[in-house]
């Protein structure tokens, strides 16, 4: 916690003269003097998860109350679960806006991508998903990846590569530790959107979640999503429609999820794969800003946010 910044930030805004300032995460603590004192300023903040989760405790989490309950500032959630999580933790309502991402490029030759995929795997029979996800505990890798090995100890041709930044190393030792053919590192990637669609199917795992930006990116390049049914993930997936959802985030229900996608049909999955694509029209970035402009509009031409 930077106390300083409570002062440089309200004198930033008090030069600048916004019409509205927009928060995400922490910034709505720091922010406090601001939305405080400038009564004529109107601001939004944005909660990207659960409501408990992001208001964490202390200072975060009475700053967040006093916002929200003396309508200083007026709250957004990504998803029906956020929105809900928001209204028991603060008995208020809240504006629902998606997130979003731009279109994909269906132009892009990912040739290349895909002979890297293929060269890693054992068996070229093999289905490969990709996990694009920074490497912590909220993203539960290691089940994930245990599923993938006990599926292959059964007969089942199905390889697991993990794309995404290193937070929590000894989680990271873990998976080298497993020491299996089937578990592949690449670390980070500029271009995740092109090994989705080179896979097979793209895999989140998570514990807990808002509405997941891979998910979404996963939509707009036509994969399959194979999700843990934790946050936002519940309302984007219908289940056997346009992705599969475990029924938990346990190792067991990740593997039976994994187990019954190695057992669908070309054509089954051909299906899947166009009501993913499909999927991301609710999801576009043009939506997203249309929605933001639309609330902060309403905003302006109100008396109070």
């Amino acid at each position: 916690m930077d106390l300083g910044l409570f002062f440089r930030l309200n004198r930033l805004i008090h030069r600048q003269r916004p019409d509205i300032v927009h928060t995400h995460l922490r910034a709505i603590s720091y922010s406090g003097l601001a939305f405080f004192l400038k009564g004529d300023i109107k601001f939004i903040h944005t909660i990207h998860s659960d409501a408990v989760k992001e208001a964490g405790n202390g200072i975060s989490k009475w700053c967040r109350k006093f916002a929200f309950r003396t309508r200083r500032v007026h709250p957004v959630t990504i998803s029906e679960e956020s929105q809900q999580s928001f209204a028991d933790l603060y008995h208020l309502k809240s504006s629902l806006i998606y997130n979003g991402r731009p279109a994909y490029n269906d132009a892009i030759d990912i040739s290349r991508i895909s002979a890297e995929l293929a060269a890693l795997k054992q068996n070229k029979d093999a289905r490969l998903i990709v996990n694009v996800a920074r490497i912590q505990q909220a993203k539960n890798q290691v089940e994930l990846a245990k599923a993938v090995i006990s599926l292959n100890k059964m007969g089942k041709r199905i390889e697991l590569v993990i794309i995404g930044s290193v937070e929590e190393p000894r989680l990271e030792q873990k998976l080298v530790q497993l020491n299996s053919p089937y578990v592949h590192l690449l670390g980070t990637r500029m271009n995740p959107r092109d090994y989705m669609r080179a896979a097979d199917a793209f895999c989140l795992s998570s514990i807990y979640e808002g509405m997941p930006i891979s998910l979404i990116e996963s939509f707009s390049v036509g994969t399959i999503p194979i999700c843990t049914p934790v946050g936002g993930i519940r309302n984007m997936i219908q289940d056997g429609v346009n992705g599969l959802l475990a029924c938990s985030p346990s190792r067991e229900d990740i593997e039976a999820v994994l187990k019954r996608f190695m057992n669908y049909s070309d054509p089954q999955i051909n299906n899947m794969k166009m009501a993913s694509k499909e999927s991301f029209k609710n999801y576009n970035m043009e939506t997203c800003c249309q929605n933001y402009v639309g609330l902060m509009m309403d905003i302006l031409n109100s008396e109070s946010c």
